[in-house]
C-alpha cells in the first residue's frame, strides 16, 4: 500500500528502515554497560539488579504477518529478557482494509493494547482531539538511544500542537521523486544520459517508437496522482514553491496559503499526462492497474516511478531479465534544495489508557540500539540476513519486517546489498536535512475542526477529479475548471482563511 511508502507506501509508501538495552531505564537510574553496548547488565552477567517481572506488551500493526516472524519474535523476546527490560512483545497484524476501523473501535472500547501505528493519513487528528493517545515528551526525555537515533529536526517537525504524540518513524527527511529507467534500452537507442525532464520525455517516446511491446512508463492506479509532480519541470528546480498544509492547500515561501492549482507550473505535469495517455506512453489500463512493479520486473515496461525511500523493488528485474541494466533518474538542476517540512507519515503511538507507557518507551529505546534494531528489522543474523560493512546488509531469507510500523530510524537504517549506486546516492541525499530548504510549514500542524465539513466535501475531489487527470484520462482545462468549481462550492475560501489565520499565529509565535 503506497500510503506507508511515502507516508511511507505504496503502496502506500504507505508503506514504507531502522531496530540491547537503553542507556537509561524509565527512572533514569540504570547505567549503560560499556563492555557489551547492550545497556544495563543482566543478573547473570554479575549485576546485582534483580531480574524484572516480565510484562507482555501488545502492539497492533497493519499488514500481513512476515514469513518466519514467530522465530524472530522468540529471539527478540529472549533478548529483551536477557537485557532485563521487563517486557516481552506480542505483535498482532491486522489487514490494511480493517486496520483503521479496528483500532478506532478498540480504543473507543478501552480494549487493552499498548502501542499501534498511527498517522495523519489514518486518524491521528481525531485521536489527539479526543485525548486518546499519550503525549510522549516526558517519556522521551532520559531515553538517550531513542532520542539520538532520530535527528532533532525530525523530532521538532513532527510535534502536534507542540507535543510529541507519537515516535516519528522514517528513514529520510523527505522522499525525492524520479524515475527508474532501463539503462540498457537507453543505450540501445543511442540516447545520452538523462539529465533533464526533456531527456526523460525523449526516452519515453524512443521506447514507443522502437519497442512496440513495451510500456514506456508503467504506474499503479494508487500512485498515478504523483504524475502531476513527477512530470512537473519546476519540481526539479528551486523555483518549485509551496508546501502542503493539507493535500489541497499549500503555504508558499511568502507565507500565503493558496489552493494547489495556484502553484506556479501546476499545469505542467497534468498536460504531460494528458499527452502521454493519448500517445500510449502510459498503460491504457492505468486507472485499474495494480501490478505495475510486477510488469516492470518482468521486463514489460521501460521505466517505473522512483522514490528515495530505501526500498529496493528492482531485484527481480536485474535477476530475471537478461541484459537488463537500471539507472535512477532525478532530473534536477545543480544545487537543488527541495522544500521539506521534515514531517513523517507514520508514528508509534500509545493509547491513553495503557498502564505500560513507561515500558513501551523502554522497549522503543532498546530498539534504538543497533543490535536490537537489526534483530527485529532484519531478523536472525546468519539465518535471515548478514551484515555488509558497517551500514549494509544482505537478505538471505524471505523475512521482511515492515519497519515503518516500529523500527525505522534514520541513524540505524542499513542499505540493502542489492541497492544500486544511483539509488544509494539519492537515499543518502534524502537522509541529510542540510540538502533541503525548510518550508514555512515546518513544525506547523493545522487544526481542521473549524472547517471539517468543508474538508469532508473537498477531500473526495482528489480521487474523483485530480487522480484521473494525473493519469491523463481528462483534458487539463476541463478537469481543472471542474475542480475549481467544486472546491469553491465546498467552501474552499473558508478553509483558506482558517488555515491562513492558524499559520499566521504559528509563525508569530516562533
Amino acid at each position: 500500500m503506497k500510503k506507508w511508502r511515502w507516508m511511507g507506501a505504496v503502496t502506500v509508501v504507505l508503506l514504507l528502515a531502522a531496530v540491547s538495552l537503553s542507556a537509561c531505564s524509565s527512572n533514569g537510574n540504570s547505567k549503560p554497560n560499556a563492555e557489551n553496548g547492550a545497556g544495563t547488565p543482566t543478573a547473570s552477567e554479575g549485576n546485582a539488579e534483580k531480574p524484572k517481572e516480565i510484562v507482555e506488551l501488545k502492539a497492533l500493526f497493519p499488514g500481513d504477518t512476515p514469513q518466519g516472524f514467530d522465530e524472530v519474535m522468540a529471539a527478540v523476546n529472549e533478548k529483551l529478557k536477557k537485557d532485563n527490560i521487563g517486557a516481552s512483545l506480542k505483535i498482532q497484524f491486522i489487514p490494511w482494509s480493517d486496520y483503521g476501523n479496528t483500532t478506532s473501535v478498540k480504543i473507543a472500547a478501552n480494549e487493552q493494547f499498548d502501542m499501534f501505528l498511527e498517522a495523519p493519513w489514518l486518524h491521528m487528528g481525531q485521536m489527539i482531539a479526543s485525548d486518546s493517545i499519550y503525549a510522549l515528551d516526558e517519556f522521551v526525555e532520559g531515553r538517550e538511544e531513542l532520542k539520538q537515533s532520530i535527528p532533532e529536526m525530525m523530532w521538532e517537525a513532527n510535534k502536534f500542537n507542540g507535543k510529541i504524540m507519537g515516535i516519528p518513524l522514517g528513514t529520510t527527511q523527505t522522499m525525492v521523486y524520479g524515475f527508474q529507467v532501463r539503462k540498457d534500452l537507453r543505450e540501445k537507442y543511442g540516447l545520452p544520459e538523462i539529465k533533464t525532464l526533456d531527456d526523460m520525455v525523449n526516452f519515453l517516446y524512443a521506447v514507443k517508437e522502437n519497442d512496440k511491446d513495451l510500456i514506456p512508463f508503467v504506474v499503479d492506479q494508487r500512485t498515478a496522482g504523483h504524475n502531476a509532480q513527477r512530470f512537473n519541470s519546476l519540481y526539479y528546480t528551486n523555483d518549485y514553491d509551496g508546501f502542503a498544509v493539507t493535500n489541497e492547500f499549500l503555504a508558499t515561501s511568502d507565507k500565503k496559503v493558496i489552493p494547489i492549482y495556484e502553484r506556479p507550473g501546476y499545469e505542467n505535469g497534468y498536460k504531460y499526462s494528458e499527452q502521454f495517455y493519448k500517445d500510449g506512453i502510459f498503460h491504457k489500463n492505468i486507472m485499474q492497474e495494480q501490478n505495475a512493479a510486477t510488469l516492470f520486473n518482468q521486463g514489460k515496461a521501460a521505466s517505473y516511478p522512483y522514490y528515495s525511500d530505501g526500498v529496493v523493488n528492482y531485484t527481480d528485474l536485474l535477476k530475471n531479465v537478461p541484459g537488463a541494466e537500471l539507472e535512477i533518474v532525478v532530473p534536477a538542476v545543480d544545487g537543488w534544495k527541495p522544500l521539506s517540512d521534515f514531517k513523517q507519515w507514520n508514528f508509534l503511538s500509545v493509547p491513553k489508557y495503557s498502564k505500560n507507557v513507561e515500558l513501551v518507551m523502554d522497549v522503543m529505546n532498546w530498539l534504538s540500539i543497533k543490535e536490537n534494531h537489526d534483530l527485529l528489522e532484519y531478523g536472525i543474523q546468519g539465518k535471515d540476513w548478514n551484515p555488509v560493512g558497517e551500514s549494509g546488509y544482505e537478505s538471505i531469507s524471505d523475512y521482511s519486517f515492515p519497519g515503518y510500523v516500529m523500527t525505522w530510524r534514520p541513524q540505524l537504517a542499513r542499505t540493502p546489498s542489492t541497492m544500486i549506486a544511483d539509488d544509494k546516492k539519492w537515499v543518502d541525499f534524502s537522509k541529510d536535512a542540510n540538502n533541503f530548504s525548510p518550508a514555512v510549514t515546518t513544525g506547523f500542524t493545522a487544526n481542521l475542526d473549524a472547517v471539517k465539513t468543508e474538508i469532508a466535501q473537498i477531500t473526495p475531489l482528489n480521487e474523483q477529479i485530480l487522480s484521473p487527470m494525473a493519469a491523463g484520462l481528462h483534458k487539463f482545462e476541463d478537469g481543472i475548471a471542474k475542480y475549481k468549481s467544486e472546491m469553491e462550492r465546498a467552501g474552499s475560501q473558508k478553509v483558506i482563511e482558517e488555515l491562513q489565520k492558524q499559520l499566521d499565529a504559528f509563525l508569530a509565535g516562533k
